[in-house]
Formats: structure tokens, C-alpha cells, sequence
């Protein structure tokens, strides 16, 4: 296997990411998609380069990604929101340093500045993009649009609320261009029936090419961070179990091509946590039922955000199986030995693992005989593939070592993004 085999698009993991994040609450369905059409369709009315209007589309795609918390996100859902920098701050630093989000996330970084009769052309010393002001417009609109054919109806009071707006709130361009908009049913149409995805996948696969396994890897090095850093709880788990699962695909003789699929595979195991609220993920005591069965979906929205894409099938089937037993105890599939893969056996031994001894902020790291008492239960119960953690067993004290630098890497990293962050909240450029 090479890494043009994968055959599959950056933009296209997009999709799947953003629509996971907005599975959080229904009052969020679909929230990310619409903006990103709204600011396309403003974009191209207000005459905007095509790159330009690219790079704003994909930051509406983006735009809420720092919004931890489901209380934050239904809060920026009020036209009247409150306190909006933070997240800003949040998806910006994420963003950043992933080359081809670079241009999104500085729109990202201010898409809740108001215009304020020019001041907005600026904040901090630092020029605000058109863009950002483009998707502030079209963030508002969204959240003012009823989710049913009465859309129509109300086109004329949005019309009104925005245009009262024009010069203090909104880039008087801006909203120009979204009331020369308005006379056509179908953009609101559009949004009303879930219309919008085909529009703004045209308009991102431009220029199309295919992603490389390392172009991947970058990718899905970011969304471990996006699903890492929402809170200290997680913030290194991802990082550790991707070493962990590579040091073991080494032993078990995986060639470099595999051991790359791996480490993606273990970056996006849990990328259905994106849909599971951080009140939930912090909760450091028991779960309730309720709470619990909400945890336990994050793999189903896994599974459910990778299986589109044909060509990661196999990369699907070891990261959204990593909580199936071979006993068939697992879930969210209930599957036995002979429907999990490899790789999914060895991100399953991985994750335990990492998770009974990397340390929380509740509690400690199992110490090595009390981890191994905890895996060796698993092995003999046919939950985890006696194999696999017998090699891990061999190498103990490496694998432990190889887990716990990656994870004092992934802290140094958090620590970094924690004060950029604040440093933002406080006025800083």
C-alpha cells in the first residue's frame, strides 16, 4: 500500500467532521453546513476572488469549531449572543498551523467583530478580513432562518433586522450583497431542505487533487488536537495511543505504509467525541445511564462520519471498532473475532492501555503490576486479543516509556494552546 491508494481528498474529511460536531444537540443540525452556504452565496454576490470565497466557505465550514461546550454553542445560537472571543480564539489557534486551514482560521478568528462603522476593519492591530465580516453576516442569518418551508415568510423581517444593522453591526458590503440575495427563493429553499452540501463541495474541490498518507496525517493529527484539547481530561489521550499503537504494529511486523494508516486510525478513533458534550466528557465521578449510553455512541458517530468514503474503508474498520470485544461483549456492533481486523485488535489493546495508565486530572496512572492485572483479565476473557498483549507485555516498560513522552509532548502542546488562548481572550494579536 502507498499513500495514493487512500485516494481521497482533504476537503472531503471535512464534511464528516463538521457534520459529527454538529450532532451534538438538534438545536445544531446542520448549523456549520449553512453558514458555509450562506457566506458562499454572499461571497459570490459581493464579488469576492475565487480563493477568497473559497477560504470563507471553508471557515464557515469551521467557524464554531473552538465552541467546547454545549452550552457555548447554543449560546452563539441566539442573535443576541454573549461573550462570542473565546471560541474565536479557540478555532483560530487549532486552525492555525495546519497549512491549508491557515487563510479559514484567520477568518475564523474574528467572524463575531462587528463592523462598528469602520472600526472593524481592525482589531488589535491586526486587519480583520472581509471574509470574517462576510461570515458574521451570514453566522447571524442562519441562526435567524426557521428550519421549515415558513422560511419564506420570514425572509422579509431578516431582510429588515439586518439592514437595521447595516454600518454598526454588519459590513454595509456585506449586507448589500445578502439583500440582492434575498429576492431568490431558493437560497432560503436551499436551506430549508438540507440542499447545501453538493454547492459547497463544489465550490472547496477546487483545485481537486488527492491527499497524500502524510497530507493525511497532518489532517488527522489536527483533529486529535480538536478532540484532545476541548478539555484537560483528554487532552493527551489520542497522541499516547497512537504511539502505543504503532509501537505495537512495528512488533507485529506492520510495514511503514501500514504503520502510517495506523497512526491515522488512531488520530480519529475517537473522532465522534466531537458530538459528545464536554459536560459529559469532564465528568470525572460515575455516569448515568443516560450519560453513559451518550459516551458509549462516540464510536458509532465514528463509524458514522468515515464509512462514506470508500476508499478509508479499511481505516473505518480499525478506528470505529477499537471498543468491540473479541468475546462480541463490545460496541456499538456487538462484533465477534472474526469481523475485527488486525488493527482494530491493536488499537483495542492500545486504548486500554493508554487509558488505565496515563494520569487525569482525578486520578493517577495504574502502576505496571496493577495494569497488567487489568489487561491479563481482558486477554483471558476473550475481550482483547491475547496475542497482541502478550507482545505488549514483552516490551512493557518501552511501550509505557513510548506512551508517556508522547503524551508530555501532547501536554507541552495543550499548555502552549491554553496560553495562546488566553493570551487572545486578553487583548493579545
Amino acid at each position: 500500500m502507498n499513500g495514493s491508494e487512500l485516494n481521497v481528498g482533504l476537503m472531503q474529511l471535512v464534511f464528516p467532521m463538521v457534520k459529527t460536531v454538529d450532532m451534538m444537540s438538534p438545536a445544531l443540525a446542520s448549523h456549520h453546513l449553512d453558514v458555509a452556504y450562506l457566506a458562499l452565496r454572499i461571497s459570490e454576490q459581493a464579488g469576492l476572488p475565487a480563493d477568497d470565497v473559497r477560504n470563507t466557505v471553508l471557515a464557515g465550514m469551521l467557524h464554531d469549531i473552538g465552541a467546547f461546550s454545549l452550552d457555548e454553542r447554543l449560546d452563539i445560537l441566539d442573535f443576541e449572543y454573549h461573550s462570542p472571543d473565546r471560541h474565536c480564539s479557540a478555532g483560530y489557534e487549532l486552525l492555525r498551523h495546519f497549512e491549508p486551514f491557515a487563510e479559514a482560521a484567520a477568518i475564523i478568528r474574528f467572524h463575531h467583530v462587528h463592523w462598528n462603522n469602520g472600526d472593524g476593519r481592525q482589531r488589535n492591530g491586526v486587519t480583520v478580513p472581509l471574509g470574517s465580516h462576510i461570515l458574521h453576516l451570514a453566522d447571524r442569518i442562519a441562526v435567524l432562518v426557521p428550519k421549515n418551508i415558513h422560511a419564506l415568510s420570514k425572509v422579509p423581517e431578516i431582510c429588515e433586522q439586518i439592514q437595521a444593522l447595516r454600518g454598526t453591526w454588519f459590513h454595509p458590503d456585506a449586507v448589500d450583497a445578502a439583500l440582492a440575495l434575498a429576492r431568490h427563493d431558493n437560497i432560503w429553499l436551499d436551506l430549508v431542505t438540507h440542499a447545501v452540501e453538493r454547492p459547497l463541495a463544489d465550490c472547496l474541490k477546487k483545485p481537486q487533487r488527492m491527499a497524500t498518507l502524510d497530507e493525511l496525517l497532518a489532517f488527522g493529527e489536527l483533529v486529535c488536537q480538536l478532540i484532545d484539547f476541548r478539555s484537560p481530561f483528554t487532552a493527551t489521550h489520542t497522541s499516547g495511543l497512537a504511539a502505543a499503537a504503532v509501537a505495537l504494529g512495528e512488533r507485529l511486523e506492520f510495514d511503514e505504509p501500514q504503520q502510517k494508516l495506523l497512526k491515522l486510525a488512531a488520530y480519529l478513533h475517537d473522532l465522534g467525541k466531537l458530538a459528545i458534550p464536554i459536560e459529559v466528557l469532564e465528568k470525572p465521578g460515575r455516569f448515568t445511564d443516560d450519560e453513559w449510553h451518550t459516551m458509549r455512541a462516540h464510536v458509532y458517530y465514528t463509524f458514522h462520519a468515515l464509512s462514506p468514503l470508500p476508499a478509508l474503508d479499511q481505516l473505518t474498520s480499525w478506528s470505529a471498532l477499537h471498543q468491540e470485544r473479541l468475546d462480541g461483549s463490545g460496541y456499538p456492533f456487538g462484533y465477534t473475532a472474526d469481523r475485527l481486523p488486525l488493527g482494530a485488535r491493536v488499537l483495542a489493546v492500545s486504548d486500554v492501555f493508554v487509558g488505565i495508565t496515563e494520569d487525569r486530572p482525578y486520578r493517577k496512572g495504574m502502576p505496571e503490576h496493577e495494569a497488567r492485572a487489568v489487561l491479563a483479565d481482558m486477554a483471558a476473557k476473550r475481550q482483547l486479543d491475547p496475542d497482541i498483549v502478550r507482545i505488549l507485555f514483552d516490551d512493557f516498560d518501552t511501550l509505557n516509556t513510548v506512551r508517556a513522552e508522547a503524551q508530555n509532548r501532547a501536554r507541552e502542546a495543550f499548555q502552549r494552546f491554553r496560553e495562546n488562548l488566553d493570551a487572545g481572550a486578553n487583548g493579545g494579536a
